[in-house]
């Protein structure tokens, strides 16, 4: 009987938590996400490989089926929901081949509009729907201002006008719902992300600057990451787009030396720019060659304490130092 009404009282809390619907919960970002939502909210992974997913995540959350062409589960799901976070899209890593370009455009804009879709259908619409994007929106050869929300978008680049395609899919909701824009830096961690591949090179004794080095890096620790989300699907007078990258960006001669010597290891080993455009193609020229020195001027004029504002600060953390 005891065991019988601890049951029942456990279920009524998850009923009465704040619904949160997460897409692309199983990513990298969006793991640790879910992770940092599931205790205080009833947190929903929509994916379209539900049991892999499920297997993945903490029994505290529940894992629904993305379908495409029925969408009344996700309407009842999406009813009166707190927030909706949209995380989905293929890794933009990797050659970008014309297969991988159609991969990144189209996992994006597809799950944009059935998001969209969505919203439009309820009755009772989510408090605030975040839409994660990136500072590529801004181009990637501005390495001589300080890029903030204001700053004008990027106009060519692969990148730039996938990122402009993204937002502008939840545009047409803002009159509908409150509307979050999350333009990410490089995010590090230690098992996930670009951080463990460029800290390979330096295990091998082949790390070091890439091109120039003088391209800015604008990175945020992923602890960072989560709580900036967190913020802002909780502060209900943050709307727009959001740069979410620490106060302090680096270049990447910078960035390499603080990796070297966080794990003891040296940092000249530089790799020249033709050979990675060579190797890498479109994608070396704009993420790994070119460079934005991103400053999160909303986040931090409405009072957001970064845990990690100097990159010796967050990678000692990640490397346990």
């Amino acid at each position: 009987m005891h065991m019988e009404r601890n049951i029942i009282f456990t279920t009524e809390i998850k009923i009465k938590m704040d619904k949160i619907l997460v897409f692309g919960g199983s990513g990298f970002i969006g793991k640790h996400l879910v992770k940092e939502l599931e205790n205080n909210y009833n947190v929903i992974v929509i994916s379209r490989r539900k049991r892999t997913v499920a297997n993945q995540l903490n029994n505290k959350v529940t894992v629904e089926r993305l379908r495409s062409r029925d969408l009344t589960k996700l309407v009842e799901l999406m009813e009166g929901a707190k927030g909706v976070i949209n995380l989905a899209g293929e890794n933009v890593g990797g050659r970008w081949s014309k297969n991988k370009m159609d991969k990144i455009r189209k996992s994006r804009l597809e799950v944009d509009s059935i998001i969209v879709r969505v919203i439009r259908a309820v009755k009772i619409k989510p408090e605030v729907v975040i839409q994660g994007s990136a500072i590529g929106i801004y181009g990637f050869t501005r390495n001589t201002i300080d890029v903030t929300e204001e700053t004008p978008l990027g106009q060519r680049g692969f990148l730039p006008k996938v990122a402009i395609s993204h937002e502008e899919s939840f545009q047409q909701i803002e009159s509908l719902t409150r509307v979050v824009y999350l333009r990410t830096g490089l995010v590090l961690d230690a098992n996930d992300g670009a951080l463990p591949k460029i800290a390979n090179l330096f295990k091998y004794y082949i790390g070091g600057k890439l091109g120039s080095g003088k391209q800015w890096n604008s990175w945020i620790h992923i602890q960072d990451e989560v709580r900036a989300i967190k913020y802002l699907l909780e502060n209900t007078k943050s709307t727009g787009p959001y740069n979410l990258t620490a106060p302090n960006p680096v270049q990447n001669d910078e960035f390499s030396r603080a990796i070297g010597k966080v794990l003891k290891k040296p940092s000249f080993m530089p790799a020249p720019s033709f050979i990675i455009r060579l190797l890498k193609g479109n994608m070396g020229n704009e993420l790994l060659l070119g460079g934005l020195k991103v400053i999160p001027s909303k986040l931090e004029s409405e009072g957001f304490k970064f845990n990690f504002k100097n990159i010796d600060d967050a990678l000692a953390n990640i490397y346990n130092q």
